[in-house]
């Protein structure tokens, strides 16, 4: 392997672990303001992507398709696994909140 196809794999490779990691991060919090940020950037990201390619010329469109392969792809699978993952191995009791509905009370001691 040439040095420019381990830095073309690394580029991929840190886009999808970093994406990865951050969205667990968020997701182990269910932070959804964290997660939906990094959906907008992504989503941001890929449009002008998308918009950047439809508008070059000639072999202009290649380098934002490889972005699109390179970035935006990996980004975008990393951040759908690590949030999920995260999300599913949350702790659903610490981030539940108890509300007693209308007509219950709370009928326990208090330690004196």
């Amino acid at each position: 392997m040439h040095s420019e196809e381990i830095i073309m794999f690394g580029i991929v490779g840190v886009a999808f672990i970093a994406a990865l990691l951050l969205s667990f991060f968020f997701g182990k919090r269910r932070n959804k303001l964290g997660l939906s940020i990094m959906g907008i950037v992504w989503t941001g990201f890929t449009g002008i992507m998308f918009f950047g390619m439809y508008d070059a010329s000639g072999w202009d469109g290649l380098a934002y398709l490889l972005a699109l392969i390179g970035i935006s792809a990996p980004t975008g699978v990393g951040s759908l696994i690590g949030s999920l993952v995260g999300w599913a191995k949350s702790d659903k009791a610490e981030h539940e909140q108890f509300s007693l509905g209308a007509g219950q009370f709370d009928a326990a001691t208090s330690p004196r």
